[in-house]
């Protein structure tokens, strides 16, 4: 499957004309990663926001000792991560670690957010999905961090 087809078929880029998601191809590329490898790494500076393709990719925020790093999100096929960058954010806030050997769509975020500054009303969709996944992410660590403290035992 071609990178015009990949995008086409993504919610995030549905808002895009024909024009656009050929622009769009033309900054993106298809990465491969082995088993234990970051494609990026946290507070690494940022450039690039992924599509994952094939694989698991988890997120994890840093530790001392690094060992002890904890997984935020776990990323499935079709599912953006890194998006950072589309936020004009200068750093990644999390280290994506492939689980599998991974396939990625890399996408160059500062041509692409040039693109949205020229079709507002697609740029404001795109800005909106990329809010909806990160507060959806949230949500869930919030949860999953509630869950931990509630089996806790609180000494009196």
């Amino acid at each position: 499957m071609g990178i015009d087809n990949m995008l086409k078929g993504h919610e995030l880029f549905a808002s895009l004309n024909v024009d656009e998601i050929d622009r769009l191809s033309a900054f993106s590329s298809i990465k491969e990663y082995v088993r234990d490898e970051s494609i990026f790494t946290y507070d690494q500076a940022s450039s690039h926001f992924y599509m994952l393709m094939e694989g698991t990719v988890y997120l994890q925020l840093p530790a001392n000792p690094p060992e002890f790093s904890f997984a935020v999100s776990k990323i499935e096929k079709g599912e953006l991560f890194g998006l950072s960058p589309l936020l004009n954010s200068p750093r990644y806030t999390s280290t994506a670690r492939c689980f599998s050997p991974v396939e990625a769509l890399s996408i160059e975020a500062k041509p692409f957010r040039d693109m949205l500054r020229e079709n507002c009303p697609a740029g404001l969709d795109i800005i909106n999905n990329v809010a909806r996944i990160y507060f959806t992410r949230y949500l869930s660590v919030l949860q999953r961090l509630q869950d931990v403290v509630s089996q806790i035992s609180l000494v009196r």
